[in-house]
């Protein structure tokens, strides 16, 4: 996975059947926004080079409860979409991988197995995305209710080691606040590894998106302050130069 120039890559929560943006990953709060494939296509509509995807539900039980909506909005979109939540077997990884999907992302599936990595990057070369979610400093999973004491930076070293496409590292401390972004913990994971990092959580303005590009990441996913009119998908583009991809 490459970016020509910083990309800013709308995310699209689906819960129940609908986009939705929790505060912190906790099941109960955030806000509902409807119809994702339509959100998925305004998105698009509005600019956006590629889009990342999320089966909340799939997230916290471990099963794919929202794979009509993801796949309906797959077949709607002509941009990349990248693809977490609920992913647990390098077969299923595989199976989305040829139905369309460009990357999937795989959280807990490589903390509890991380040869999957290697396993699906044999078949399927430059197409998975590791995402390590960090609280209190510490990678969680399970929809970010169980602590591994893994450090993220050492963490991302070790699944470049095993072929890791990209990490998509999520400040949780931050996430869904829109209190602003942290750049120290993005920086130490930018200078662990040479593969690019996607930096996510606690954007709120395009000072934000500007100061997660300093820090390094090739990409940031922006949820919240997108559906809430905080600023604009041209906004955000702009504030890095260029059209985000």
């Amino acid at each position: 996975m490459t970016f020509e120039s910083f990309a800013v890559i709308p995310a699209v929560d689906v819960k129940d059947g609908e986009a939705v943006q929790l505060v912190q990953g906790e099941r109960g709060t955030g806000t509902r926004y409807g119809d994702p494939v339509a959100a998925a296509q305004r998105w698009v509509d509005q600019g956006a080079t590629a889009l990342h995807l999320v089966d909340l539900d799939g997230a916290f039980d471990g099963e794919r409860a929202n794979a009509a909506a993801i796949e309906a909005i797959v077949d709607a979109v002509s941009v990349p979409v990248q693809l977490g939540g609920g992913i647990r077997t390098a077969e299923d990884a595989r199976s989305l991988l040829d139905s369309g999907v460009e990357h999937v992302i795989l959280g807990t599936a490589a903390v509890e197995d991380p040869d999957i990595v290697a396993a699906i990057s044999e078949t399927h070369p430059g197409t998975v995305v590791v995402s390590l979610d960090a609280k209190d400093g510490e990678v969680v999973v399970s929809g970010w209710t169980e602590g591994t004491g893994l450090d993220p930076a050492a963490a991302a070293t070790r699944y470049e080691d095993l072929g890791a496409a990209a990490i998509l590292f999520t400040d949780v401390d931050v996430e869904g606040r829109q209190t602003g972004v942290r750049t120290g913990p993005v920086e130490a994971v930018v200078d662990a590894v040479d593969i690019p990092v996607i930096a996510s959580g606690g954007v709120a303005t395009v000072d934000d998106v500007r100061a997660l590009a300093a820090a390094g990441a090739g990409a940031v996913v922006v949820g919240t302050a997108l559906y809430e009119g905080t600023f604009t998908l041209a906004e955000a583009q702009a504030a890095v130069g260029g059209d985000g991809s």
